[in-house]
C-alpha cells in the first residue's frame, strides 16, 4: 500500500484545473510536439475551442507551476495551451523559422527578513533565474522572467503583500500600481 496518494496532498497556491495528463489524446499530442521540437519540424494544430487550424514551428514547451499546465511556444511568439489542442501532426514540408525572440525582462525586489519571507520567495520562484544579495536586514532579489509572463509575475509578487517591495524597473512598479487600483475599484 502506498503511504499517500495524490488525493492526500493539498496544494494551496496552484489552480485545481491543470492539464489532464492521463488523457491519451493529450499524451499523443505532447509526444508529437516534443518530436517537432527535436526535429525542428512544423506542426498543424487544431484547437478545441476555436475550431481553427494553425501552422506553427514549436520552439519549446514551458510549464506553469501555478496553473499546472504546459504551453507550446512557437518561434513566431504564438503560445498555445497544450490542453486546448484537439489534434496535431507534423507538417510534410519545411517551415520558415521567422524567429520572434522571447523577450527576457527583470524585476528587482526588496524582501524583508521576517517570517521566512526570503525562503518563501525563493521557493515560489525556484524555476526562475535569479540573483540574491543581502543588505542589512533585507535581501535584494533580481528575478528574470519572460515578457509574456508579466501579468502572472505582477499577481505572484502581490501575493507577498507588504513583505516585499518592487524597486525597479519603473514600468513594473506602474503595473503593480495599476493592478492595486483595479483591485481597490472592485471593492468599492
Amino acid at each position: 500500500e502506498p503511504l499517500f496518494t495524490p488525493d492526500d496532498i493539498y496544494i494551496y497556491d496552484q489552480y485545481s484545473d491543470g492539464d489532464l495528463y492521463t488523457d491519451l489524446q493529450y499524451q499523443k499530442n505532447f509526444h508529437i510536439i516534443m518530436q517537432a521540437i527535436k526535429e525542428k519540424s512544423g506542426l498543424v494544430v487544431r484547437w478545441k475551442t476555436k475550431q481553427k487550424t494553425s501552422y506553427v514551428l514549436p520552439q519549446l514547451l514551458e510549464y506553469s507551476e501555478k496553473d499546472d499546465k504546459f504551453r507550446l511556444v512557437a518561434y513566431d511568439g504564438t503560445v498555445i495551451n497544450v490542453s486546448r489542442i484537439e489534434e496535431c501532426h507534423l507538417m510534410d514540408h519545411s517551415v520558415s523559422t521567422t524567429n520572434k525572440q522571447r523577450v527576457e525582462k527583470y524585476v528587482l525586489i526588496e524582501v524583508k527578513d521576517e517570517r521566512n519571507t526570503l525562503e518563501r520567495v525563493l521557493l515560489h520562484f525556484a524555476h526562475f533565474k535569479k540573483e540574491t544579495e543581502k543588505k542589512e536586514n533585507t535581501y535584494i532579489v533580481k528575478l528574470l522572467y519572460d515578457e509574456s509572463d508579466e501579468t502572472e509575475m505582477v499577481i505572484r509578487l502581490l501575493s507577498f503583500g507588504p513583505m516585499i517591495k518592487v524597486i525597479e524597473p519603473l514600468e513594473f512598479k506602474q503595473l503593480i500600481r495599476q493592478r492595486l487600483k483595479k483591485q481597490k475599484a472592485y471593492f468599492i
